[in-house]
């Protein structure tokens, strides 16, 4: 299984859209639609966000197909902030998050020179809690519904 990251497009919005709409993909995401997420908005979304210099917003590609999406948004030099999502559900439980968060960090950390990458995680989310600990993620909040974590630029995963 190969597994690639490379910068979202304009075309991904088709199939995106559906992810969008399907309340499971987004359970434990700090993102809930109570609204139907129309095509000429997911387009509209992408074309703002992939013209935004400080994010580094990409699709997921396993064996060439758009199942994800993984990002840095707020880039400031230093640090940014860490967001994944599998779309589509026949990937999920697959190890694809890991791969693709891997790839994603050494961008960070290699390409950019961050020196912090920062996440926010429902704690009721345990795969994901895991996966981000297996990459060497460490909690420096929690309250009620959320745990904030953080990696540092060190090549430990």
């Amino acid at each position: 299984m190969q597994v690639i990251i490379r910068p979202l497009q304009e075309q991904d919005a088709y199939t995106s859209v559906q992810w969008r709409n399907d309340p499971e993909v987004f359970k434990y995401t700090g993102n809930t639609y109570d609204h139907e997420i129309t095509i000429e908005s997911e387009l509209g979304w992408i074309r703002k966000v992939i013209a935004n210099p400080n994010d580094y917003r990409c699709a997921i590609l396993v064996d060439g197909v758009y199942i994800g999406n993984i990002y840095l948004t707020d880039i400031d030099g230093y640090s940014a902030h860490y967001h994944i999502f599998i779309g589509n559900k026949d990937y999920w439980g697959k190890g694809v998050a890991k791969k693709a968060s891997q790839l994603i960090l050494d961008y960070a950390f290699n390409k950019l020179g961050l020196k912090i990458v920062k996440l926010k995680v429902r704690k009721e989310n345990i795969s994901a809690v895991k996966l981000y600990e297996k990459l060497c993620f460490k909690a420096v909040e929690e309250d009620g519904k959320w745990i904030v974590m953080e990696k540092q630029n060190i090549i430990d995963y």
